[in-house]
């Protein structure tokens, strides 16, 4: 530094006023081989500001742009310097009232003020656009007339506002001050491309606002979040490619068009980074047997990724899909399985797809209850035979001969094959799910008991087929009880339907039409997902 220098230095140091303003002034503008400090600038500005205020105001004005004012919290001595009648700073005030306030008349006043002071940037406003029209559209041509103005450092100004808007909630700010950063024939800059990101995550939580952004300039800055590496782009972009909307936004208001392929390769990519809801979108374009990107293995493989990490319709429709088609015994678990874990979830429809399997007996809960608590006090084993056979709806045949720890499964129970019926189709093993809490909290008892071998006769081995169908005749005509309480009734081909298959899927068609139902209200095509 030179002698001079530090000499001014060590002035404004000791409280000298004069060399506290030129120091800033040096500082703040970079002049006479002093580095430009802003920081350093306003720090000796603040000493001389209480004497000399009007010079003060000055140096804010024309040494910073808009944006270093607003981001060092100067904003108040541009607002004092505009009601003093600088031209200048009222330009600046308008601007930036323009770009942050909720009301955008507020910065009408101050083009005016800036104009009769001889501004010839705010006449140009004034004669251009109608003083009267407030239009959000209006407002940001205004603004954007402007952008070729020095002194007012644009890029960080709107990423400022941006901030600004995020963090008060003010999303008609945010989407003025976004629609004033996208450009659609300049280069993408990554930290404008983050922001609109993140402005655009924010504002698709809201509900629908209307904007005026240039599509095909959040495309491109959203493709280069997407080339850098974020998944949350992709998974937007892809959404609004194929044509399904963020949250409250419309995907119109993202792209220009659809592009399938495009959304499935970004989809792909938002899934394997970590977005595991785009393993669902996925499954809906490439089971649309309409679509261009139809590909009913790869929907397969989709949908089962959704379901095993939890997306409740994924494991209905997965679960409805293989039931559905289903042609063996592990198909049909499999696909019990699946309905199962979206039933306990809390899905309707899973458990109305499940109740479909469940054949239906009489009498009251409360009765039957009452019934039971009487017959296990004379032959136990035989009581919970009866409470799991009108808990799942069972037949006589298939009550007294299933293995109740063998049949045990998670989701409820699996009927073995029947030694005592010949024809093997009709003998075979039938699946049937818990529809409630209650009915798997009580099987889970039962099973223990049998188990651990505290209920005599109740055992699969332990029994004559005819001695105990007599006995159960005589036990429920003592406590003059209907077989029906207990007991389903069925014909074996009803019994067969309820296994799966192309017959269940006839028999349960509404509920499986809704279980399969696409959020556009069609249903996947008849093998879509197979």
């Amino acid at each position: 530094m030179r002698r001079p220098d530090a000499q001014l230095i060590s002035r404004a140091r000791r409280g000298d006023i004069a060399a506290c303003l030129e120091a800033a002034r040096k500082y703040l503008q970079g002049a006479n081989g002093f580095p430009r400090h802003v920081p350093l600038g306003l720090e000796y500005l603040q000493q001389a500001e209480a004497v000399r205020a009007d010079d003060t105001q000055q140096l804010v004005v024309e040494s910073l742009d808009l944006y270093e004012i607003a981001a060092h919290g100067r904003l108040a001595t541009l607002q004092a310097a505009a009601r003093a009648g600088r031209s200048t700073a009222q330009l600046k005030l308008a601007i930036w009232l323009s770009l942050t306030a909720v009301d955008a008349d507020e910065g009408m006043p101050w083009f005016r003020s800036a104009a009769a002071g001889g501004d010839a940037t705010a006449r140009k406003v004034l004669t251009s656009y109608s003083p009267e029209d407030l239009s959000e559209g209006r407002v940001i041509s205004r603004l954007r007339v402007l952008k070729a103005l020095p002194g007012i450092g644009w890029t960080d100004l709107l990423t400022f506002a941006m901030d600004r808007a995020l963090m008060r909630g003010e999303p008609h700010v945010l989407f003025r001050a976004l629609a004033l950063g996208l450009e659609s024939d300049a280069a993408p800059e990554p930290v404008l491309a983050d922001k609109v990101l993140e402005a655009l995550n924010y504002t698709s939580t809201l509900a629908p606002i209307p904007i005026s952004v240039d599509r095909r300039a959040i495309e491109v800055l959203l493709d280069d979040c997407v080339a850098r590496g974020s998944g949350s782009a992709a998974l937007m972009l892809g959404h609004a490619l194929s044509g399904h909307d963020v949250g409250s936004l419309r995907w119109e208001s993202l792209v220009g068009g659809l592009n399938f392929r495009k959304a499935s390769a970004l989809l792909m990519r938002a899934a394997d980074g970590g977005h595991l809801e785009a393993w669902t979108r996925l499954y809906e374009i490439h089971s649309n047997h309409n679509g261009s990107v139809a590909n009913p293995p790869m929907a397969r493989f989709c949908l089962e990724k959704a379901a095993a990490h939890g997306a409740v319709v994924a494991q209905r429709r997965l679960g409805a899909t293989i039931l559905r088609a289903s042609g063996s015994l592990r198909d049909v678990e499999q696909g019990m399985h699946w309905l199962f874990e979206a039933a306990q979830a809390g899905d309707d429809l899973a458990h109305r797809l499940l109740c479909t399997f469940v054949l239906p007996v009489d009498g009251r809960d409360v009765d039957a209850g009452q019934a039971l608590e009487a017959i296990a006090q004379a032959n136990p084993g035989l009581a919970l035979r009866l409470e799991v056979a009108r808990h799942f709806g069972l037949t006589k045949l298939e009550a007294m001969t299933v293995d109740l720890v063998g049949a045990h499964r998670p989701w409820g129970l699996l009927v073995g094959r029947n030694p005592f019926i010949r024809h093997a189709k009709l003998s075979a093993p039938r699946a049937v799910p818990a529809i409630s809490d209650v009915v798997q909290e009580s099987l889970r008892r039962v099973v223990a008991q049998v188990a651990g071998g505290g209920v005599r006769g109740a055992e699969f081995q332990d029994f004559d087929l005819r001695h105990r169908m007599v006995r159960v005749k005589q036990v429920l005509q003592a406590y003059g009880l209907a077989e029906s309480m207990f007991f389903a009734r069925a014909r074996s081909s009803d019994l067969d339907a309820l296994r799966g298959g192309g017959r269940w899927a006839r028999l349960a068609k509404v509920e499986l039409d809704e279980a399969l139902a696409l959020p556009d209200g069609g249903t996947e095509a008849s093998q879509g997902a197979n």
